[in-house]
C-alpha cells in the first residue's frame, strides 16, 4: 500500500471519526465560546484528519497476523543518527556527478528520513499557529507524538500482533521532532497570512452572546438523552413514564434559574414571565407535542395505513401524511437554522439568554 492509498483510506475513514467527535466538540465550543466559528471548526477538523493520516501512514499496510514472528528486542533501534551513517555508507550520491542526484533522492536512505521529517511539519505549524505553543513546548509535544507512534509500532498495534511488524526507531523520533521544529518556524509565516487565533476567539465570543437554534437543539438533545436514561429505569414500573418525566423535567428543573441540564452545560437559560408554573407546564406540553406527540401520531397512522392501501382515498391520505411530515421537518429545520422561535416559545413569550460572560475589551475591534 503506497502513501497515496493510505491517505485515501484516511479520508474514507474520516467521516466516521468526524461523526463521533462532532457532539463532544460542539458541546465544548458552545460551553467555552457560546458559538461555533466555521474557521475554527475547519482548522480543528483538518487537524484531526491530519493526525489520522499520520496514524495510518505509520501503521499501514497491515500484514497477516500469522505472518508476524518477530521478537521485541530485534525490532528496536536505540542508536541515534544511524540514518546519517546509512546515508553516507549506502546512498549513491556523488556531489561531483549530477547523474547520481535523482538516484540519491529515490534511495531509501534519503526519502525515508525526508518523509519522516515532512510528516510532522504540519504538526509544528498547527501547534504554533492555532494552539499558541512555544518552541520548547512544540519540541516536547512533537517528540511525545512521535514516541507514541513508535510505541504503538513496538506493541504490534496495541498487541493485536504477537510482535512488532515495524521497527521502533530512535531516528524516527529525531527526524519527526526536526519536522516539528521546521513546522514551528513555518507557522510564524502562516500566522501572518491566516486570521489570528485571538481574532477567531473574539468573533466566536461575540456570537456567543446570542442563543442560536443549533445551540438550543444541542441542549435539547442532551436533555432528551438524560430523560431516556431515567425512563429506561422507570418504564417497567411507571406507565407513560417518558411523557411524565419529560413534562416534570422541563417544568421543575427550570423553575429556579431557567436552566435545564443541557442548557446549563451549554451556558444559556430561558426566561418566562415571573417563572409562572402554569406557563412552564404548558410550554413543556408544547415541547412534548411538537417534538414527540406529532411525529409519533403521524408515524402511527402511516403504519396503520401501510398494509391497507387498497383504495385511491387511502393512498391519498397516506401521501398527504407524508407531505405533512415533510413540511413539518422543513419548518423545523428553518426555525433552527434561521434562529427563529418555535410555536410553543412564541406562545409563552420565551426568551433565551446566553450565560457567556464577555469583557468589554474583548469586544473592541
Amino acid at each position: 500500500m503506497g502513501y497515496i492509498l493510505t491517505i485515501k483510506t484516511s479520508i474514507l475513514v474520516f467521516p466516521v471519526l468526524a461523526y463521533i467527535i462532532t457532539m463532544p466538540y460542539a458541546i465544548w465550543m458552545y460551553r467555552k465560546y457560546g458559538s461555533i466559528n466555521f474557521t475554527k471548526a475547519l482548522i480543528i477538523y483538518s487537524f484531526i484528519l491530519y493526525l489520522e493520516c499520520c496514524f495510518f501512514l505509520v501503521n499501514l499496510p497491515l500484514p497477516e497476523i500469522g505472518s508476524v514472528h518477530t521478537r521485541y528486542v530485534d525490532m528496536i533501534n536505540l542508536q541515534p543518527f544511524k540514518f546519517v551513517l546509512d546515508f553516507i555508507k549506502d546512498n549513491p550520491l556523488k556531489i561531483s556527478e549530477q547523474a547520481t542526484y535523482l538516484r540519491a533522492i529515490k534511495h531509501g536512505t534519503f526519502y525515508v528520513p525526508a518523509f519522516n521529517i515532512l510528516m510532522l511539519v504540519p504538526f509544528g505549524i498547527y501547534l504554533r499557529y492555532y494552539f499558541k505553543c512555544s518552541l520548547k513546548k512544540t519540541i516536547a509535544l512533537t517528540a511525545l507524538l512521535s514516541l507514541i507512534f513508535e510505541l504503538i509500532q513496538l506493541s504490534g498495534l496495541f498487541f493485536i500482533y504477537s510482535g512488532p511488524y515495524r521497527l521502533c526507531d530512535i531516528d524516527d523520533i529525531i527526524q519527526n521532532t526536526l519536522g516539528g521544529i521546521i513546522g514551528y518556524y513555518i507557522g510564524g509565516i502562516v500566522s501572518l497570512i491566516l486570521p489570528k487565533r485571538e481574532k477567531l476567539d473574539e468573533e466566536a465570543l461575540k456570537k456567543g452572546k446570542e442563543v442560536p437554534g443549533l445551540r438550543r437543539m444541542l441542549a435539547f438533545a442532551i436533555d432528551i438523552f438524560i430523560i431516556n436514561i431515567v425512563n429506561a429505569i422507570l418504564k417497567v414500573m411507571l406507565p407513560f413514564s417518558f411523557e411524565i418525566i419529560f413534562i416534570l423535567y422541563f417544568t421543575i428543573i427550570p423553575i429556579w434559574k431557567g436552566n435545564t441540564i443541557g442548557s446549563k452545560i451549554l451556558r444559556f437559560h430561558f426566561e418566562i414571565e415571573n417563572n409562572n408554573i402554569i406557563k412552564l407546564i404548558l410550554r413543556s406540553l408544547g415541547l412534548l407535542v411538537y417534538f414527540y406527540g406529532f411525529p409519533k401520531l403521524v408515524k402511527y397512522i402511516m403504519n396503520m395505513l401501510a398494509g391497507n392501501i387498497t383504495t385511491l382515498e387511502i393512498a391519498l391520505i397516506y401521501f398527504a401524511l407524508m407531505l405533512t411530515f415533510g413540511i413539518y421537518v422543513i419548518i423545523t429545520a428553518i426555525i433552527i437554522l434561521k434562529n427563529k422561535r418555535f410555536p410553543f416559545d412564541k406562545m409563552f413569550n420565551t426568551v433565551y439568554r446566553s450565560d457567556i460572560q464577555v469583557k468589554n475589551n474583548e469586544l473592541e475591534d
